[in-house]
């Protein structure tokens, strides 16, 4: 492989796996989170709000900032604002900031995922193979590996002061490995090319993509979001062990996406998004419905049911998302830049409601029938292809 092509896999497995840490670096402080500013289910899903609104901000501008100041610029721009979000997190000293600060790092990670996908996409039409799903894979050991290394901190130190080193250390290498990453920028002409009616030739495509990419950004920040409070409430677990389902649900996912590139090679995206999204969908619910059933008579074999739940769950959702961006990208003549944009309004619109919806329903009902959201969602995700007569 020529060096010029291997350093720039480096970089981008380097940069998908430090957004990982970010992404996935406050999950497992948000019991202690939800604690110490005595929010309910309901207050904390309204704060989860803040990312639909940054959603449906980011992805007015994006397409336009990469087509006129390229990846490499708008990179930067996330990497100063989504750990700025972070910090407002840490030192919230209230709900309402804890929503300004989800605000924040949503608008950053959009800025940070658009540029990078598309450099993978170019990447890979230079190169004719896959690496996208490869690529996510390394997010998730990032998610995997904050949550992993964070559950030893829960209980000697202070969320604040762990969720402020990780901002620190992941802008420090984001800025420092942004410097190898090609800067795409489009041609005068393609500017004029880049205006993309919803409903015009594209506009279907381009709807059913990021429905997919939104049930399984659903599925997947629903259950992260809420499997530490789903083992603590719900289970009972207590200790750094309800960090568990968390790290079974990751681990999941990066073996699933490790494999993703090779099986959507080989079977077609729609092929492979069908089976993960059903078959995780039902073995995630069947082993919840047991784990609930059976935890007041023996509860370390209810945990371990619902952790290998979680994992055959996570398995199923990671080759979803690049599954919906590769039917995208293989689309004839589509501006991918505008049309990720605009993808990506709508699926991060998703990572809110979901997560937000799981807890206005916790309350009025349970935790166990909130979870019934993410389930559902992944399941829809696998017949989209489907519905949506994908054959991609």
């Amino acid at each position: 492989m020529d060096t010029q092509i291997v350093r720039a896999v480096r970089a981008l497995r380097i940069n998908f796996f430090f957004m990982g840490v970010l992404a996935g670096g406050w999950s497992t402080r948000i019991p202690e989170l939800k604690t110490a500013l005595h929010m309910s289910d309901a207050t904390l899903g309204r704060t989860l709000i803040g990312s639909s609104l940054a959603a449906l901000l980011s992805s007015r501008i994006t397409g336009k900032l990469i087509r006129g100041l390229g990846t490499k610029k708008v990179f930067y721009l996330g990497s100063a604002i989504f750990p700025l979000g972070y910090l407002l997190v840490a030192f919230a000293p209230n709900a309402f900031f804890v929503f300004l600060g989800i605000f924040s790092f949503v608008v950053g990670y959009i800025f940070l995922d658009n540029p990078l996908t598309l450099i993978a996409q170019a990447l890979e039409a230079k190169e004719d193979r896959k690496y996208l799903s490869g690529f996510h894979a390394f997010w998730s050991f990032g998610t995997l590996s904050a949550a992993f290394f964070g559950s030893f901190l829960i209980g000697h130190v202070k969320y604040s002061y762990h969720l402020t080193g990780i901002a620190v250390i992941v802008f420090t290498v984001l800025i420092f490995t942004a410097r190898t990453l090609e800067d795409k920028k489009e041609s005068d002409q393609q500017k004029t090319e880049s205006t993309l009616e919803w409903f015009g030739p594209f506009g279907r495509v381009i709807f059913v993509a990021a429905i997919g990419m939104m049930f399984s950004n659903s599925a997947e920040w629903g259950a992260t979001d809420w499997s530490a409070l789903f083992l603590r409430d719900v289970i009972g677990i207590t200790g750094s062990s309800y960090v568990g389902a968390y790290l079974a649900f990751e681990t999941g996912m990066i073996i699933s996406r490790f494999r993703g590139d090779k099986s959507i090679h080989k079977y077609g995206a729609a092929t492979v998004i069908k089976f993960s999204g059903i078959v995780g969908a039902i073995a995630w619910l069947v082993t919840m419905l047991i784990g609930v059933s059976i935890d007041h008579f023996n509860r370390p074999l209810a945990y371990v049911v619902i952790l290998i739940g979680y994992a055959i769950a996570g398995a199923g959702v990671g080759p979803l998302y690049p599954g919906f961006i590769t039917i995208l990208g293989n689309t004839p003549g589509i501006d991918m830049a505008t049309a990720l944009a605009r993808a990506f309004m709508i699926a991060m619109i998703g990572v809110a409601i979901i997560p937000a919806s799981i807890g206005f329903v916790s309350d009025a009902t349970s935790l166990t029938i909130g979870m019934l959201i993410p389930i559902a969602l992944l399941f829809m995700a696998g017949i989209l292809p489907r519905v949506g007569r994908m054959k991609v």
